[in-house]
């Protein structure tokens, strides 16, 4: 796979969920992710070896009847440690931290 690199000075930031170090069994791949008066949303999870299923459940309330959508994509599975070490490879100083609701962020600078 190839890539772009970065100019001096140039920065790489994402944010993503480790679904490798610790997946989610049983019911517990059920998330309640938001809900208010009108809406409810639930993710349930579904591993693969090279990356996760994320199936969205919205019950939203249309007309006084709750109503059900269905929708679902996929998401790679990537160690953090991984994600660091190729950047690293690239000659990128790294940065990490934990991020909101379980998430990784990494920043990568060119130096």
């Amino acid at each position: 796979m190839g890539y772009t690199p970065l100019s001096p000075g140039g920065l790489f930031a994402t944010t993503f969920r480790d679904y490798v170090s610790a997946p989610l069994q049983g019911d517990r791949r059920f998330i309640p992710v938001r809900s208010d008066e009108s809406r409810i949303l639930t993710c349930f999870l579904e591993y693969g070896e090279d990356s996760v299923t994320v199936h969205d459940l919205l019950h939203e309330r249309v007309n006084g009847q709750w109503q059900q959508r269905i929708s679902s994509y996929r998401k790679l599975r990537l160690h953090p440690e991984w994600v660091i070490s190729v950047l690293a490879q690239r000659g990128l100083q790294v940065r990490t931290a934990g991020g909101p609701g379980g998430m990784t962020r990494v920043v990568a600078t060119k130096v």
